[in-house]
C-alpha cells in the first residue's frame, strides 16, 4: 500500500503550505485564515532550514504541488561554523564549536538553551565581534535556503516575519519579487496579503 507522502509532509512541516494545481484560485479568506493561523504557530517558528532539507519526503511532496506558501525560517536557527541546533527542534542551541568559544572566551555557553537567547546575548557583549558571525550566517542561510528553493516549484510566496536588527534575514540569490513582509499580529491583513499573492502568481 502507497503511503500519501504529501499528506506526512504537510503535518511535519507547519511552517510550509504546499497547493495543488487548482488550489490558488480556491483559496478563500477563510481558508487562508486558517492556514495562515498554522503557518504562524509558536510550533510552526522552531523550523529551521535544517529540518526542511533533512526531510526525505519534501522533495516528492514538493514536485507534486504548483505553488507554496513558506514561512521564512529564523536566521539563527541551523547548524554553522559556531554552533549546532537540534536536528529536529531548530530553535534550540545544542553547543558551541571551538571558533565560536575561541571568539567569545568571555562568554559561557552552558546556560544557553535556545539560539535566540544565545544570539542576543553575544549580539549585546560584543557588537563588533558579532558582526562575523552575522555575516556568515548570512551567506550559510541563503545557500541553504536556495539549495530549499529549487526543490520547490518555481511559483510560491515566501512570508517574512519581524526580526531583530541583527537577525533580519537577507535577500536570496534568485528569490525575485516571492517576499512578503507580514506582521503576525495583524491575520486579517496577512490573509489578504498571501491571498493577493497567490492570486497574483496563479495568473
Amino acid at each position: 500500500m502507497m503511503r500519501d507522502t504529501r499528506a506526512e509532509v504537510v503535518l511535519r512541516h507547519r511552517a510550509l503550505l504546499l497547493i495543488g494545481e487548482r488550489g490558488p484560485g480556491r483559496i478563500t479568506p477563510r481558508l487562508a485564515r486558517r492556514a495562515l493561523d498554522r503557518l504562524l504557530a509558536p510550533t510552526a517558528q522552531v523550523e529551521g532550514v535544517d529540518w526542511h532539507l533533512a526531510d526525505p519526503l519534501l522533495a516528492e511532496a514538493a514536485q507534486a504541488a504548483s505553488t507554496y506558501v513558506l514561512v521564512l525560517p529564523p536566521l539563527g536557527n541551523l547548524s554553522n561554523a559556531f554552533y549546532t541546533v537540534h536536528p529536529r527542534r531548530n530553535d534550540r542551541f545544542v553547543a558551541a564549536t571551538p571558533v565560536l568559544k575561541a571568539l567569545y572566551p568571555d562568554v559561557d555557553f552552558a546556560p544557553f538553551t535556545f539560539t535566540g537567547h544565545a544570539l542576543d546575548t553575544l549580539a549585546g557583549v560584543c557588537p563588533e565581534r558579532f558582526m562575523l558571525i552575522r555575516r556568515a550566517l548570512e551567506q550559510h542561510w541563503s545557500d541553504r535556503m536556495r539549495q530549499l528553493l529549487d526543490r520547490f516549484p518555481r511559483r510560491g510566496v515566501l512570508i517574512e516575519l519581524p526580526a531583530q536588527a541583527w537577525l533580519q534575514r537577507p535577500a536570496i540569490a534568485g528569490e525575485g519579487r516571492h517576499r512578503i513582509r507580514l506582521d503576525p499580529d495583524n491575520r486579517g491583513l496577512g490573509c489578504d496579503a498571501v491571498c493577493a499573492a497567490l492570486q497574483r502568481r496563479a495568473a
